[in-house]
């Protein structure tokens, strides 16, 4: 967690350096426990900002492509500046008021998202500042560009930080077979992802629009973003009715889910330890 120590540095100093009229009343509201956050008034606008302590400019860079990216299918906030100042990164984003929920519309929307196609798996930017290391080289195949480039960096931190036990290699040796072996994975169409599709990670404005926000965005099997919005509770059966009526998935694909899920966990996992071990450990025999 970031301490309220960083938090007392984003004072009238650090926000004269943003080049915003009259910026005021900044006060903290709820952004994950990843970055600082704040809402934020330059006149009578409203803005919410994202601040990063102990990093340069280039810390806000693969958001801002995947908000680039996103934005061209789905409505997104809309970066108004990112920088660096008082050795703080910074991202400033318009403010989207919170509206109704129509989960039927966000399926729609993903829906819409998902049918942006691309010759190839991975994204023109990898997120090297994420938790754990996003490695988007561009790849042919999604078998290959999930098992080496997302599974196998995974797994090295959850062994190099004793997490791994023995007793559960020989079902993660099954399930890369099976990835690599499955047709599916190897004839799927690349998708535009948002890849990180958790309930924390779309809101509705006051129409009722589905904004979707902080997106780890690369082009990857559909399926995946779908499998994640299944791990934690929040995606309720108008939206996958939804999504499934406007672009309806695969035969088979309630078992590939596992493969994204035990992805999703394990992150989950590494980062916070053996509360996930048991939901781990269970899908973990599927394989």
């Amino acid at each position: 967690m970031l301490s309220s120590a960083n938090a007392q540095v984003i004072g009238p100093d650090f926000l004269s350096r943003l080049n915003l009229q009259d910026p005021h009343d900044l006060k903290p509201v709820s952004g994950g426990d990843v970055n600082l956050a704040f809402s934020l008034y330059s006149g009578t606008q409203r803005y919410f900002l994202k601040v990063q302590p102990d990093h340069d400019q280039h810390f806000f860079d693969s958001e801002v492509a995947s908000l680039k990216a996103l934005g061209q299918y789905v409505t997104v906030p809309k970066v108004m500046k990112q920088g660096a100042t008082q050795g703080f990164a910074y991202l400033l984003l318009s403010w989207v008021k919170s509206g109704p929920s129509n989960q039927g519309n966000l399926g729609r929307a993903l829906a819409v998202l998902h049918q942006a196609s691309n010759d190839r798996f991975g994204f023109d930017l990898s997120n090297h500042s994420d938790f754990v290391p996003k490695d988007n080289s561009w790849s042919d195949s999604w078998a290959t560009f999930f098992v080496d480039q997302r599974l196998k960096p995974l797994m090295k931190q959850a062994i190099k930080k004793g997490f791994w036990l023995t007793q559960r290699g020989d079902h993660y040796e099954n399930l890369k077979k099976a990835i690599l072996n499955d047709e599916h994975a190897k004839n799927v169409k690349p998708s535009m992802l948002h890849g990180d599709f958790w309930a924390g990670n779309f809101m509705f404005d006051e129409k009722g629009q589905p904004v979707f926000i902080d997106p780890n965005a690369f082009y990857g099997d559909r399926e995946y973003d779908l499998a994640v919005s299944s791990v934690f509770p929040g995606f309720n059966d108008d939206f996958y009715q939804a999504y499934q009526a406007a672009y309806p998935l695969e035969e088979g694909y309630q078992e590939r889910f596992k493969w994204y899920e035990f992805y999703y966990i394990l992150m989950h996992f590494v980062r916070f330890g053996d509360i996930y071990a048991p939901r781990l450990n269970r899908l973990l025999l599927e394989f």
